[in-house]
């Protein structure tokens, strides 16, 4: 009965998702998604890798692209319909993560609430980067419970591949590795010994995959740079720069004109030119937070506001896509996260065993509140709060069918003494 349902719903996501990319009529990526699909053609027609990609952006997903492009041909339609059979993946992913938190129940509630959630259709048919950063997310977390909770040899190397499969595909998971020890020395305590054999063992799976990449840094660079990307200093420049200049306005027109072509991408930029670049940026924004460091605390409050929000920001002047996206963002997000809280206190009395859950949610909040926040980093990382929604949810539930049940009882027990009194 359960895969019955589970495969209805799943079958609802993928309808809803070719659904939507028939209304809308897919037409043109993002901009970061044409760049992927660029390099996607180009490693098509035989191109070296670190000749093609743009090493600002994760290596994952250009390759993700060449693989859709490569079975089902090229072009906006193809992506469009490799996401919304994604969805399947991610759904099952989802499904895993809500019935380790309630049951089996809570999975399938938590499937349906990623089946129907607006901001993962929206996603599916804008970026491919951010439909594969919720299956790599979900994908990993759902090991590394496993993980947590029983220390398998198998269950610990295969967590930290997906790590590095995650931080291939989303940047900011990269520095979640250095975070593993501490979570399962959480889970299993500081003098169990266990803690520090997993570590060992998903660092291992983490380099078995990773290191590869390294390799491809090398060739293009001619040194050793451990992240999966070279544009972390334009994003930490960003949220720099606003201590110096607070209106918005102001300060996109100043990125675009003077940062932007001269650091990030300036025209006919060499590999060394952009790492140049991105590492001046990352250099200035150090410099302007340590000048201003005073106001730095209420700029990060501010990312974990902006990564947190309930509904995105629409351009200016577009009134009415701002009333949609509220009334999206609201009737959805904002309906689940109070249930989300409530499934976070709720597993609480578990906290040891989901000590990956709860470690990867602070990891990544704190993340993009140090360095740029705003609601699209936070999709990838949605698929947990759905699975926490569903917990909460439940619980809800029960205790209203429970409270009705007893209201019922009572009524059946006080009717017939008001019958004796008459």
């Amino acid at each position: 009965m359960n895969k019955a349902v589970l495969a209805a719903v799943l079958m609802l996501g993928i309808v809803l998702r070719l659904g939507y990319a028939a209304w809308v009529s897919p037409s043109q990526f993002d901009s970061d998604e044409r760049d992927y699909a660029a390099s996607a053609i180009a490693l098509l027609d035989r191109a070296s890798f670190e000749e093609t990609v743009r090493f600002h952006v994760p290596p994952a997903t250009p390759l993700l692209y060449a693989m859709v492009f490569g079975v089902l041909g090229r072009g906006n339609a193809q992506i469009w319909f490799a996401q919304a059979f994604l969805f399947a993946a991610i759904g099952v992913t989802i499904y895993l993560l809500g019935t380790g938190l309630a049951g089996k129940t809570a999975g399938l509630l938590a499937v349906l609430f990623a089946a129907l959630y607006p901001y993962f259709i929206y996603f599916s048919g804008l970026a491919l980067s951010e439909t594969a950063g919720v299956l790599a997310i979900s994908a990993m977390l759902v090991v590394g419970v496993r993980a947590a909770r029983n220390g398998r040899w198998q269950d610990c190397l295969g967590f930290g591949a997906l790590v590095a499969i995650a931080a291939l595909t989303r940047a900011a998971v990269f520095y979640f590795v250095l975070a593993v020890p501490l979570v399962f020395a959480i889970a299993w305590g500081v003098r169990s010994g266990q803690w520090v054999k997993a570590s060992a063992l998903a660092l291992a799976g983490f380099l078995v995959l990773y290191l590869p990449w390294t390799a491809v840094n090398y060739r293009a660079f001619g040194e050793f740079i451990p992240t999966p990307t070279i544009g972390s200093g334009v994003m930490l420049y960003q949220t720099a720069l606003r201590l110096t200049i607070p209106d918005e306005a102001e300060r996109l027109t100043f990125l675009r004109r003077e940062i932007l072509p001269r650091y990030y991408e300036p025209p006919g930029a060499s590999h060394h030119d952009r790492l140049a670049g991105d590492r001046y940026l990352q250099r200035e924004g150090k410099r302007i937070i340590a000048a201003n460091i005073g106001g730095y605390p209420e700029i990060a409050w501010q990312n974990f506001l902006r990564f947190w929000q309930f509904y995105p920001n629409a351009p200016e002047g577009e009134t009415t896509t701002r009333r949609v996206y509220r009334l999206l963002g609201l009737g959805s997000y904002g309906v689940l996260f109070p249930l989300f809280v409530l499934g976070l206190w709720l597993g609480r009395h578990e906290f040891r065993r989901l000590a990956v859950l709860y470690g990867f949610l602070c990891y990544f909040t704190l993340v993009h509140c140090l360095v740029y926040g705003k609601l699209r980093y936070r999709i990838p990382m949605d698929g947990v709060i759905l699975a926490f929604s569903a917990s909460g949810a439940l619980w809800v539930a029960e205790r209203l069918v429970t409270g009705r049940l007893h209201v019922f009882e009572r009524w059946l027990a006080g009717k017939p003494a008001a019958q004796k009194g008459n």
